[in-house]
């Protein structure tokens, strides 16, 4: 019968009849043990989980409601067990009132006799496993409590429970606190492994195929590591498999391919500086940090990347956060970091500084010079080269006009360099639609600035902003000359006063913003460091403008006869020796380019006048 059978047939005045031998006769808890037999299937199952469920609030460490369970169930005999591990404390003898409401002595006084009951009742055949397990959990038994521990982190705790009941009774015996050889206390099993090591070891052999599974997952050996204090050691290893795989030493490994392991160890890093606590070299932990933001990155959660940043020291910090905005090019996105960086406090100038030269120097070998004109691209535009523009809009939204104008500079430069015509035109319509023109024209206006004004103000030094300036005026003239090809693609009819009008508007400007630019560009003071490349600038540009410009005025000749005529003239300017233009022809390689080209336009003139191509 079940307990709850038996209960009504007392209650009705019956008595209690068994058919079976083994099934208990009586409701108390200590009946199957006394009567050696067994309770009613039903209960039996009941019980396994109410033990079970007890023994699974034990191990998690909730003591209170492990107790309030067994109260509610009836099971008191394991809350009197329970009881037993409050320590014996007696305010008087102590003289330490650890609650004011406490004044008598209460707890166990004989500690290791009660051990020594929950370890006899872990012995008891009869009783269920969980039910031998709980005073196994409380005594610090480790048969009984390995027997129902299904996973390392279990296992693991009943080792360590195991190891210092140990301690504790033999520290009892070297004092003299127990005495065994009268055989009145029963002897507590002495642990074989005698540190965590010794545990760490056992788990990683035990029985359980579950357990030495999960012994081996990497998490286990930094929890491992953690409890037994070598930190330093694990954030050093793991440091190291970061950089293997950064430096191509290796293609993957363990850390690459579980992300939450770098997660795991970067608050980790995080956590034990916040308490005080030595992780080892500061270099390890902040190398883990940085790759866990680069991760963050990789992974589009940049918006979480900045609060890690805030943690890392200035140099690094800049240097990680830089790898961030290096990639962004939204200006949502943009507008987010400005406002992130405020709140955490980052060096945002500087980040914004190294960011650019991150994206420079990642792309330095995609730039070779070209030889000669007939490279120049003036369709194509890279991913480099707009990834290139667009970081110039970080100093724009930054206001550092200073810094948007040299490296603006620098990137027409390399762009002009390996003639990428069409990136260079790109970034100058980028910077012409931003506010940066606007200021630089407001400045130059106004000469009455005062030096902190300028300096608080970020404004471009006089020597950048005319080079600056320069640039932009080769992107215009070559502008221009697109301009007129587009014109001169629509004539139709030599007749067509529409077009000719239109087309006379585009020569008189293309004639004077060439001229200018054959004559003067990059002719003013420049940094001794770049005068070198700015001459190698001139013999790549000044003979194509100076050709581009003959051939407008040839073919403007559909327009009106005097621009062949304007061609001639301007031998006079390639022939001088304060301009030395010839040198730059001939240095490129294109002098008889353009004395053929000068040959072809006179016969033309000539055709056209009276007297031949001179006129008295």
């Amino acid at each position: 019968m079940t307990r709850a059978q038996v209960k009504q047939k007392k209650m009705a005045g019956f008595g209690i009849k068994t058919t079976t031998a083994a099934i208990v006769k009586t409701l108390d808890p200590d009946a199957p043990l006394r009567e050696n037999a067994s309770i009613h299937s039903e209960d039996a199952e009941f019980e396994r989980a109410l033990f079970r469920h007890v023994f699974g609030l034990l191990q998690s460490g909730d003591y209170e409601a492990a107790q309030q369970v067994c109260e509610a169930t009836g099971n008191y005999t394991i809350t009197a067990a329970m009881n037993g591990m409050v320590e014996y404390r007696d305010p008087v003898i102590d003289g330490v009132v650890l609650n004011p409401e406490e004044t008598i002595a209460r707890g166990t006084k004989r500690k290791a006799l009660w051990r020594r009951m929950c370890l006899r009742l872990t012995r008891a055949p009869q009783a269920d496993k969980y039910e031998r397990a709980i005073y196994g959990l409380l005594c610090g038994d480790l048969d009984s409590v390995l027997a129902v521990s299904e996973s390392w982190e279990a296992q693991l705790l009943a080792y360590v429970q195991h190891l210092a009941a140990t301690e504790i009774e033999t520290y009892l015996r070297s004092n003299d606190r127990l005495n065994l050889a009268t055989g009145e206390l029963l002897g507590f099993p002495q642990s074989q492994a005698c540190t965590i090591g010794d545990i760490l070891n056992a788990l990683s052999k035990s029985p359980s195929p579950i357990v030495r599974a999960q012994s081996e997952h990497p998490l286990r050996h930094i929890q491992g590591g953690i409890i037994t204090n070598v930190v330093a050691k694990i954030m050093q290893d793991a440091r190291n498999k970061m950089e293997r795989v950064r430096d191509e030493i290796e293609e993957s490994n363990i850390l690459m391919d579980n992300a939450y392991l770098l997660r795991f160890l970067a608050h980790l890093a995080l956590f034990l500086k916040s308490i005080g606590v030595d992780a080892g070299a500061e270099d390890d932990a902040v190398a883990i940090l940085k790759f866990y933001v680069e991760d963050l990155v990789i992974c589009d959660k940049g918006h979480l990347a900045p609060l890690y940043v805030s943690q890392l020291p200035e140099e690094a910090a800049i240097e990680a956060y830089s790898f961030l905005l290096a990639d962004i090019s939204d200006p949502k996105k943009r507008a987010e970091q400005f406002a992130l960086a405020d709140k955490f406090d980052l060096d945002i100038l500087n980040s914004l500084r190294r960011t650019i030269q991150r994206v420079f120097d990642e792309h330095e070998n995609e730039y070779p010079e070209i030889e000669s004109h007939k490279e120049l691209d003036f369709t194509n535009e890279s991913p480099a080269d707009r990834q290139l523009s667009n970081s110039l809009l970080w100093f724009v939204d930054a206001k550092m006009w200073d810094d948007v104008v040299d490296s603006a500079n620098a990137l027409y430069l390399r762009l002009l360099l390996s003639g990428k015509i069409k990136s260079a035109q790109n970034l100058h319509a980028q910077l012409t639609n931003s506010l940066l023109y606007d200021v630089l024209n407001d400045f130059e206006e106004q000469v009455d600035y005062s030096m902190t004004e300028i300096e608080e103000g970020h404004f471009p030094g006089t020597r950048s902003r005319a080079e600056f300036r320069q640039y932009e005026a080769l992107i215009g003239g070559i502008g221009l000359i697109s301009m007129w090809d587009d014109v001169y693609a629509e004539k139709v009819v030599d007749g067509d006063r529409a077009w000719r009008f239109k087309a006379k508007e585009v020569i008189d400007r293309v004639k004077p913003a060439l001229v200018d630019l054959i004559c003067g560009w990059m002719t003013g003071d420049v940094e001794e460091d770049k005068v070198d490349v700015i001459h190698r600038l001139r013999v790549l540009y000044i003979p194509y403008l100076l050709l581009e410009l003959h051939r407008v005025l040839q073919q403007g000749r559909a327009v009106h006869s005097r621009y062949p005529k304007d061609a001639l003239e301007i031998v006079n300017l390639v022939a001088s020796e304060e301009l030395d233009i010839y040198k730059l022809l001939r240095e490129d390689g294109r002098l008889e380019e353009y004395l053929a080209a000068i040959a072809s336009v006179s016969l033309v003139v000539g055709s056209d006048s009276q007297n031949g191509i001179w006129r008295v």
